[in-house]
């Protein structure tokens, strides 16, 4: 048997625990984040040396991430998470000028008069709030989130792909408005375009429909990278234009 085959050690297990605490994520989330990234196993035990060695690196990467996002406590449930995805979002979009988790919840606060996730006490004042971020999103963000019949027999996974590639679309839109990308296919409509670029990003050629959902956060985080650079630089050139 491979070396790489074998079950994960003690060590390795004590460490995915630990970063699973780093990375703040609540018991469902990390069972769903180990089974992306291990053939569907939702426990460290059940993981080899090479899968737990894979985890390790992603929740470093998450658990990095978490630490410089001005991260609050308490914001580990489904709310929480549904609102944190879409504040991301909103900053990839270069609408929201600070991600972090405080801005946040001063964004919620004054929408709701709530200040905090957990003051959140029933489905539909938790409900309001992701539509009123939603809204924000859809009307200065420009992202056309699925509806109707295109959501009609998707899985609750799928649905969360098709928002993520929703926000994909909307910043490859606003890239072309700022002349910050050039097509780089043969393609007659230019959101063709984004799928050559979203493969170079996660480095296969492959389309939309098989990236996993690390894959789109990945895109939406170089995609944002270059929206708020070419934001800045035509922020920048109005501000010598007035002087």
């Amino acid at each position: 048997m491979p070396l790489s085959a074998h079950l994960a050690t003690t060590s390795m297990i004590s460490t995915i625990h630990v970063l699973k605490s780093k990375a703040k994520f609540d018991d469902d989330t990390y069972r769903d984040f180990l089974a992306q990234r291990a053939n569907g196993k939702r426990s460290a035990k059940e993981l080899t040396t090479s899968e737990a060695g894979r985890v390790i690196e992603d929740l470093r990467s998450v658990a990095g991430e978490a630490a410089i996002r001005g991260a609050v406590a308490g914001l580990d449930s489904a709310i929480g998470g549904k609102l944190r995805a879409l504040w991301i979002a909103g900053y990839n979009l270069g609408i929201v000028r600070e991600r972090t988790d405080r801005a946040m919840l001063a964004f919620l606060e004054r929408q709701t008069g709530v200040s905090h996730v957990r003051f959140l006490k029933d489905a539909q004042a938790a409900s309001s709030a992701i539509e009123g971020l939603k809204s924000w999103l859809e009307r200065d963000g420009g992202v056309e989130w699925p509806s109707g019949k295109d959501l009609e027999d998707l899985t609750e996974g799928d649905r969360v792909i098709a928002s993520k590639r929703a926000i994909l679309k909307a910043q490859w839109k606003k890239l072309i408005e700022v002349g910050a990308v050039k097509a780089i296919g043969q393609a007659v409509d230019p959101m063709e375009d984004l799928q050559f670029y979203a493969g170079k990003i996660v480095r296969q050629n492959r389309p939309f429909e098989t990236m996993s959902s690390r894959d789109y956060d990945e895109v939406q985080k170089a995609l944002g990278n270059k929206l708020r650079s070419a934001l800045a630089k035509i922020a920048q050139s109005q501000h010598h234009q007035e002087d």
